[in-house]
């Protein structure tokens, strides 16, 4: 199953890439992130600007194809829990075999074997606390919950304390799915290499920032090539 994972891992990645020369092993950066902090849009910029193919929504697309499932119903699963009654249902009633554990065990399959090919930003999904503090970058991007709502409000054309009440919604999905998988706390700074507030910070800068702490982090002394089998 690993080695086979690990050829698909390569395929997904040939999709998001265009050809190019080979080059050596370079650790992943995972980016952490509240709801409407801007995590996936620093993700994005900076992945274009590095060179590094970016895992966000292409994580539940991945878990749908491994697992045979409807990528939909897999989104029901993306970074929260479902209730055990829930659970239950779903699989006496509708028959349908996805629950919070497979899924999970899925995303660790993948996540860690991106983690091995290495180049890559994974979005989300705790994967700060999956991959090795030795192969990967982590960064956590917060800013303060009105600031972030103001955000969300805008770009959805909502009125700002509906935007509020769906950033503390988020939020606590998030913050229960680390807390239950993997017994973290996404606000503890010990967790991350490199936090950042974007409040008052351009895209471009906080890429700056992310950039000069993965050199200053592995330019010195490169993490060797796990070996895939």
């Amino acid at each position: 199953m690993d080695r086979m994972l690990s050829e698909q891992i390569g395929r997904w990645s040939m999709q998001q890439k265009s050809e190019r020369p080979s080059r050596p092993y370079r650790p992943v950066i995972t980016i952490s992130r509240s709801y409407g902090a801007g995590g996936a849009e620093l993700a994005l910029f900076l992945g274009e600007r590095i060179d590094f193919p970016v895992w966000d929504r292409e994580l539940v697309r991945a878990i749908a194809e491994e697992r045979g499932g409807d990528e939909r119903l897999m989104a029901t699963l993306d970074e929260r829990r479902r209730s055990q009654v829930d659970e239950t249902v779903r699989s006496l009633i509708l028959g349908m075999d996805q629950t919070n554990h497979k899924y999970f065990r899925s995303l660790m399959r993948i996540v860690r074997t991106l983690s091995q090919h290495g180049s890559s930003i994974i979005v989300g999904r705790g994967a700060n606390f999956a991959v090795s503090p030795e192969r990967a970058l982590r960064v956590r991007v917060d800013a303060p919950i009105e600031w972030r709502a103001a955000r969300i409000a805008h770009r959805n054309g909502w009125q700002l304390e509906k935007a509020r009440r769906e950033v503390v919604r988020k939020d606590a999905e998030r913050t229960d799915f680390v807390r239950h998988h993997f017994k973290g706390d996404v606000a503890d700074a010990s967790n991350y290499d490199l936090t950042v507030n974007p409040e008052y910070l351009s895209l471009s800068r906080i890429a700056d920032m992310v950039q000069l702490a993965y050199e200053g982090r592995f330019a010195q002394a490169p993490v060797p090539a796990p070996v895939l089998v």
